[in-house]
């Protein structure tokens, strides 16, 4: 059956994007017009995105970055180790090792098994999506679990390594995040073990690295080279579970 005009203009449900980093600004730009407004410009033509709408960036480097608005509108980043391994590939896995003491390589196959997905169906319906939805909606927060987070990105904000990307559409995304992981663990209140998972997830993409020579400290006279070795091999991720391991979580 062919698709009607309007089928074919419009955008899917989810879009992968794979690469965009190294793509132009104006790209980056049409990217998050289409995350902003839901709709796509071309020359002919106006593509418009469904209601419930979820865009994938997906990249090789997690040191990649996109354009300042356009990274601060992704609401949340993953990283996924290569050595953690790649279970749901149903391909064979092979790993060779070497033996000092002999002329071949002894080859272990490691094969898919049902084991390896889950048991029940993995897909969520769009009945599924609304009715997680109206869940988080409905998610109480207490003030000291409100403290606890605001207590995380002011630390995140005052840290020494942390140059920008705290911003406060980040501090939207952490407090809708923390509402929505409630409902997916079965509660309808906010537990202080849901903050860092919150933290992990929405901050690490936005964080922003100072150099050395703008470290807040240099404007007091501290060491460049001193404050060069304090910065030496600090991460996004480094900062978030700093300051994790700093404020205190409530009880």
């Amino acid at each position: 059956m062919a698709q009607s005009l309007n089928d074919e203009s419009r955008v899917p449900n989810i879009v992968f994007i794979k690469g965009l980093p190294a793509a132009n600004e104006q790209i980056q730009i049409q990217a998050l017009e289409l995350l902003r407004t839901r709709r796509i410009f071309t020359h002919v033509s106006v593509h418009s995105a469904p209601k419930q709408f979820l865009i994938v960036f997906i990249t090789a480097n997690c040191d990649a970055k996109l354009t300042h608005h356009l990274n601060d509108q992704i609401f949340i980043s993953h990283t996924h180790d290569p050595e953690e391994g790649f279970q749901n590939l149903e391909e064979e896995w092979s790993e060779r090792e070497e033996d000092d003491g002999a002329s071949t390589s002894s080859v272990i196959h490691r094969k898919a098994t049902e084991q390896s997905f889950p048991a029940q169906h993995p897909l969520f319906g769009a009945e599924d999506i609304r009715a997680i939805a109206d869940q988080s909606d409905k998610v109480t927060i207490t003030a000291e679990i409100l403290a606890y987070l605001h207590n995380i990105i002011v630390f995140l904000r005052l840290n020494r390594a942390v140059r920008g990307g705290v911003s406060p559409r980040a501090t939207e995304h952490f407090r809708l995040l923390v509402k929505c992981l409630a409902p997916l663990h079965g509660l309808d209140y906010v537990t202080p073990s849901l903050i860092p998972l919150a933290a992990r997830k929405v901050y690490p993409h936005r964080i922003v690295i100072t150099k050395p020579e703008n470290e807040r400290s240099m404007q007091y006279g501290s060491d460049l080279r001193a404050v060069a070795a304090m910065l030496e091999g600090i991460g996004p991720s480094d900062v978030v579970e700093t300051v994790l391991e700093e404020v205190e979580m409530p009880l």
